[in-house]
């Protein structure tokens, strides 16, 4: 889905459409990166989808293993899937891991965003049925949909490495700040209608709770060898 850019990318979408059939793309004006996305939704004819950012890559086996994970018989009923990811700079090169630990809603509703759309894909049914990608939001339109799907099924998680997420100046975790804690507010206003004096405790006691599980779960080895990794290795796609 291309918003209409004037920077080359439709001739390259034109140029990989004609040696891949496969490749199902539009490019013109929406009203964000949410709407794009619903647009984009209504071309999925599979059980499950997901999606990249223009800077992020998915791993060579990452959604292979994501699809696996599904419990045999309980597609339905599964509402994401989920693995860990990779962080890396601009050029390719490591910068850290992330183990993940498993999921919790209580916990990603108050604390921590578990599930990360580059190392993710969603129940394309429940997401229709609870309306998709919320179109106001500018930023935290992923932490709302997980929200709500969770609501609506199970979540399962898988201990493989699918995605890689890049960090870089321009990109929009580095440029929107002020707009992910005001939608993060909001969201969890919305979804636990907690009062917003007590959101700092909840999200004290939620982060508590994700640590003590990561330590059980084996998610804080790759954070306390962060400073040794060797941060100009490529990543092997």
């Amino acid at each position: 889905m291309d918003g209409g850019s004037t920077d080359g990318a439709v001739e390259v979408l034109e140029r990989f459409g004609k040696l891949n059939p496969r490749l199902v793309w539009s490019s013109g004006a929406d009203r964000g990166q949410a709407d794009a996305l619903n647009k984009a939704l209504t071309h999925v004819d599979t059980a499950f989808f997901g999606w990249l950012n223009a800077d992020d890559v998915y791993m060579t086996g990452g959604l292979a293993a994501l699809i696996a994970a599904i419990p045999q018989g309980s597609a339905g009923e599964t509402a994401i899937v989920y693995g860990d990811y990779q962080c890396i700079d601009q050029e390719g090169r490591m910068l850290r891991r992330r183990r993940q630990p498993s999921f919790s809603r209580f916990d990603c509703l108050y604390g921590y965003l578990t599930v990360q759309n580059v190392a993710a894909i969603f129940n394309a049914s429940i997401a229709r049925h609870t309306s998709g990608f919320e179109s106001s939001l500018r930023f935290a339109m992923d932490y709302d949909l997980v929200l709500r799907l969770a609501g609506e099924g199970a979540v399962v998680h898988t201990r493989a490495f699918v995605g890689q997420f890049r960090l870089h100046q321009a990109a929009k975790t580095s440029r929107m700040q002020d707009v992910c804690r005001a939608e993060t507010l909001a969201i969890r206003l919305k979804h636990s209608r907690t009062p917003a004096p007590l959101l700092k405790t909840m999200a004290i006691v939620a982060k508590a709770r994700v640590a003590l599980r990561m330590a059980r779960e084996g998610c804080l080895s790759c954070r306390l060898q962060e400073p040794r990794l060797k941060r100009n290795r490529p990543i092997d796609l």
